[in-house]
């Protein structure tokens, strides 16, 4: 990568032995990854030495990470404070015939923009079923203010007489009628107020042509409540959504910046998830994240304050939504918020032979998923 204008790039092949910390910390990570896009279950490689034609192991844990490297120097002794990251070129897998090392190029985008994504869970249970629902929601940072312009004009409209940064749209308080009776904010609100609010919230998104990624993992109830499979659930759950938006905007050369809500109470401006770390940088060591990155540098998503941005709110309000369809359905009752008023959103979920299936539609693809 050009470090300065005056440079060229340089190559370096890169034999690292770790440190005794630096390998502790590696054998601790493992790749959570085991769904493939099917664009790329066509791609192969053809060895140079014996021409044996395989498929890379997309999954294999490399020992050096696939993400941008930023140098410890820009000159001896000082540190390096700068943009300019090493950007791994290639990757060497095992041929499966003669065991020779080959070289895999990976896909190189030049970084053009950013974005920011905000990402929130809802659950629901019905009679032995579970549902866990996972959303992000996002766009570029030039339209970010005034998304957030637009989302304070519309909670300043339903409560006119109190201060918009003064509550969060959180709407499991406002739309079970005992929990807003209790609220503090929202005691006075009736359910045709509630009802309105939620028209102008499902225009406003539909309009602002957001990034909407929505994940669901269905389970039995009791294997739900199991620690280990909950853990496994959330895990995957987490790692194919998050993975799924950082392809699609490196694909449009952007960095996007991945805020969750936080799962713990903390004053903190953010929040450490080891959990969610894990998993994230797991994923960093295998194939498949060089290819889904293409060199651009993706910072590790932060768990912050719950609704502590306004795109947060929104998603909120877009797992409530769906989280909400799917206890409907379950119920055989009525559709109070069709998602299909949304607008575009890349659903991801499970058909029912377990294969990992997307599908980008207006309207939730109900018949398309295991539920």
């Amino acid at each position: 990568m050009t470090m300065a204008k005056e440079r060229k790039p340089k190559t370096f092949f890169i034999k690292h032995k770790k440190t005794k910390r630096q390998q502790n910390k590696f054998d601790r990570l493992s790749v959570p990854l085991r769904y493939l896009p099917e664009t790329f279950s066509r791609i192969t490689i053809t060895c140079p030495f014996c021409h044996k034609i395989f498929r890379p192991d997309w999954f294999k844990k490399h020992e050096i990470s696939m993400v941008p490297v930023k140098p410890k120097f820009e000159t001896k002794g000082v540190e390096y404070t700068g943009p300019g990251r090493w950007i791994l070129q290639q990757a060497s897998q095992e041929c499966p015939k003669c065991e020779a090392n080959v070289m895999i190029d990976l896909p190189i985008n030049k970084m053009r923009t950013k974005g920011s994504l905000f990402g929130d869970d809802a659950e629901r249970i019905y009679e032995n079923k579970k549902v866990s629902i996972y959303s992000l929601i996002g766009a570029d940072q030039s339209l970010l203010l005034e998304l957030d312009n637009k989302i304070k004009g519309v909670k300043q409209k339903l409560l006119p007489a109190i201060s918009q940064d003064s509550w969060k749209i959180h709407m499991k308080d406002m739309w079970a009628g005992n929990r807003r009776e209790k609220h503090p904010v929202f005691q006075n609100l009736s359910v045709n107020d509630v009802v309105s609010f939620i028209d102008q919230l499902l225009d406003l998104i539909k309009r602002s042509n957001l990034f909407i990624y929505n994940i669901a993992a269905t389970s039995a109830q009791n294997i739900g409540s199991n620690r280990n499979g909950q853990k496994h659930l959330r895990d995957e759950a987490y790692i194919l959504l998050v993975l799924n938006a950082i392809d699609e905007w490196t694909t449009k050369n952007a960095q996007t910046n991945i805020f969750f809500d936080s799962e713990k109470k903390s004053k903190a401006n953010e929040t450490i998830h080891g959990w969610a770390r894990d998993t994230f940088k797991g994923s960093q060591y295998s194939l498949l994240y060089g290819f889904l990155s293409k060199g651009i540098e993706i910072p590790e998503p932060k768990f912050v304050p719950p609704a502590s941005f306004p795109g947060l709110e929104i998603a909120d309000f877009v797992s409530f939504t769906i989280a909400r369809y799917y206890f409907r359905m379950w119920q055989g009752k009525q559709i109070e918020i069709d998602p299909k008023n949304l607008g575009l959103v890349t659903y991801l979920g499970y058909g029912a032979n377990g294969d990992f299936l997307w599908r980008r539609q207006e309207g939730y693809p109900w018949d398309l998923f295991y539920h």
